[in-house]
């Protein structure tokens, strides 16, 4: 399997734990399908399911105020399309890499999942002209998009961010909205912050962590930017952060919503 869909069952194997709590701050019926079928899926350290329950509310919270048209770039097995209470007008798109979205595909159909809108799969590379594919799928970029890039900035070279950036930007209309997430320089002197770092790269991926500054570049580009950061939000959800969790680390992580006026 392709590095990147290790990381994607990482990912899955945490929103799984979530779900099983019965505190959960989120349901994820395909992630428990994904942990169930995989041979074998690297254990996360400690606080990563914790960060991770986090930042999937703060996506799914952005997303519910819906406009008519969703994309979620580097999908992986994201469930959204499937758990979350979708107006049936919306139309949502899902682009990764061919090879994950079909394994994706198969476990939906093992699953019985049923979409809660229109879902669009779109197989791209986001290296390659992943708004042509968007457009042969039915996206309007004269319509009001929410756009979500969970935990993607962080693998992508500054030319490629720039690059995603640019094309968000380019076909969002009015009304758009964009949330994401990166990591600030602080993060690479905190020593539980390195040793998930280091997890994730051992897996084979191109691992940035952190970045330029995109709120900055959004705001330049006529976007309106508020930032948050995951300490706050477990406060915030009612689950704070376990003592045994460095503050600072997690403070390292912001997640930005943006509006196009």
């Amino acid at each position: 399997m392709q590095a990147v869909s290790k990381t994607a069952l990482w990912v899955a194997s945490m929103r799984a734990v979530e779900a099983a709590r019965a505190d959960r701050l989120h349901d994820d019926p395909l992630a428990t399908a994904v942990v169930a079928a995989a041979d074998s899926i690297p254990p996360a350290p400690p606080g990563a399911a914790e960060f991770m329950a986090i930042r999937t509310r703060f996506y799914d919270e952005f997303l519910a105020e819906s406009v008519p048209q969703v994309v979620v770039l580097a999908a992986g097995l994201d469930a959204r399309a499937f758990r979350l209470p979708w107006g049936g007008d919306v139309r949502l798109f899902e682009l990764d890499l061919p090879e994950l979205l079909e394994l994706k595909e198969k476990l939906v159909a093992a699953e019985g999942l049923v979409p809660a809108c229109e879902r669009v799969v779109v197989p791209i590379d986001l290296r390659e002209d992943w708004a042509a594919a968007l457009a042969e799928r039915g996206f309007d970029p004269a319509v009001p998009t929410a756009w979500i890039a969970e935990g993607l900035l962080q693998y992508l070279s500054e030319e490629d961010k720039k690059r995603l950036l640019d094309t968000v930007h380019a076909q969002s209309a009015p009304g758009s909205r964009f949330a994401f997430d990166h990591m600030d320089a602080s993060a690479d002197d905190r020593a539980s912050v390195v040793d998930t770092l280091e997890r994730i790269r051992s897996m084979g991926t191109d691992l940035v962590a952190t970045v330029d500054d995109p709120a900055g570049w959004l705001t330049a580009h006529g976007w309106s930017v508020a930032t948050d950061h995951v300490p706050a939000l477990a406060v915030g959800y009612g689950r704070p952060l376990p003592d045994f969790m460095d503050p600072a680390a997690a403070n390292a992580t912001a997640l930005c919503t943006s509006t196009l006026p």
